[in-house]
């Protein structure tokens, strides 16, 4: 299976699908599965696609789940970034390891596996690495209709094969606006200085951030610029704040914690100054938190594959990133996060181990028969 699975991998690496030029790879993968099921495309915008494919007459329905789109190339690369590069048990190549070595082993199980108890579906979807478009269009479709299980091999970053996510942050973008007169800087008198208004703001942002051991939840300004004219002092500040937030809370809770605080120093100031706060528009809305039960019966079945196959106990952890899997998690499908080992994803020289990945086709095929039997 070994081979089979660089067979895939190879071409998958040598058709560049960076963000937003997924078509190419997506016309590859509706030829290659054409054949193997009941194949769709669903339309994102123009020229983009996601394709759906679906086997089986279950009522209850597992999805594998990939998304089409990579980085563009960064400066460093030591190999061809289109052209696999094996050296050992490493294979260096854009998007070998986020996530075109998990999208292999996918493709393998969805070809390999014949359901007799349930449908199996298999989804590649375009724009994860911006805002996922293709995510959204795919959970709004009637393809994601009787899907309880999403398996999506995305890196493993922490614990290898016995990784398993089942909990992502959430995260959204707020614009602050804050608002005040331009006076003349003789007039100047530290009550009225928006600057110390804004250190006020940012100062009591720390509330809302709480640390714990690789479960983080926090705030930050990444962008701030200010207003002025002539000799005045500044009258006007807009920043954007940046943020991960813990599960449960979403982040509409966060804005009005936000827009509490702003309060609270809108007084301090005499009301002075007038702040609004609100999303940064997007086309998709900001993903929300998500966190599965310890206690789900596909997360027990997955914990047994692993232990089995592997011989390693399964150790199941919260995600410090969001990915198209909180847009599952947030509409109540169990998604479970399991992918293969690997480095340098989003830069240079990316790799993926091949052992993994062969670990990794074994772990999801007794994951699936486990499913068949048990549904």
């Amino acid at each position: 299976m070994g081979d089979k699975i660089l067979d895939f991998l190879n071409k998958l690496v040598s058709i560049d699908s960076h963000y937003p030029e997924e078509k190419n790879l997506c016309m590859h993968l509706n030829h290659l599965l054409e054949d193997h099921g009941f194949i769709q495309k669903q339309r994102v915008e123009n020229n983009r696609f996601n394709l759906v494919v679906e086997k089986g007459k279950g009522k209850k329905s597992v999805l594998l789940y990939s998304h089409l789109d990579t980085i563009g190339v960064a400066n460093g690369w030591k190999t061809k970034p289109f052209k696999l590069t094996v050296v050992g048990n490493k294979a260096y190549g854009l998007g070998s390891w986020d996530m075109k070595g998990g999208m292999a082993v996918n493709i393998l199980n969805f070809l390999n596996f014949q359901p007799k108890n349930f449908t199996l579906k298999i989804a590649f979807c375009v724009d994860e690495e911006n805002i996922s478009k293709g995510g959204y269009r795919l959970i709004n479709s009637n393809f994601m209709k009787g899907v309880e299980c999403v398996v999506s091999p995305e890196p493993a970053f922490y614990y290898k094969n016995r990784g398993i996510v089942i909990a992502r942050p959430g995260r959204a973008v707020y614009v602050i606006k804050i608002k005040g007169l331009p006076l003349h800087y003789a007039l100047y008198h530290p009550a009225l200085d928006i600057n110390l208004f804004l250190s006020d703001f940012l100062n009591e942002l720390k509330r809302l951030n709480k640390f714990s051991n690789k479960k983080n939840g926090f705030i930050f300004a990444r962008r701030i610029e200010s207003k002025t004219t002539g000799m005045s002092t500044p009258h006007e500040i807009s920043l954007e704040l940046d943020s991960s937030i813990l599960p449960p809370k979403t982040n509409k809770q966060l804005l009005e914690e936000i827009k509490n605080l702003a309060k609270i120093i809108k007084r301090k100031y005499g009301n002075y100054f007038s702040v609004n706060v609100s999303f940064l528009k997007r086309d998709t809305p900001f993903l929300n938190s998500y966190e599965i039960s310890k206690n789900n019966k596909y997360l027990k079945m997955l914990k047994q594959s692993v232990s089995e196959k592997i011989g390693k106990k399964a150790l199941p952890y919260f995600r410090t990133s969001i990915s198209d899997e909180n847009i599952f998690g947030v509409h109540g499908i169990t998604v479970l996060g399991i992918g293969p080992n690997g480095g340098n994803a989003h830069a240079p020289n990316e790799w993926v181990s091949l052992s993994s990945l062969e670990k990794l086709y074994i772990i999801i095929n007794d994951f699936l028969n486990k499913v068949d039997n048990q549904v």
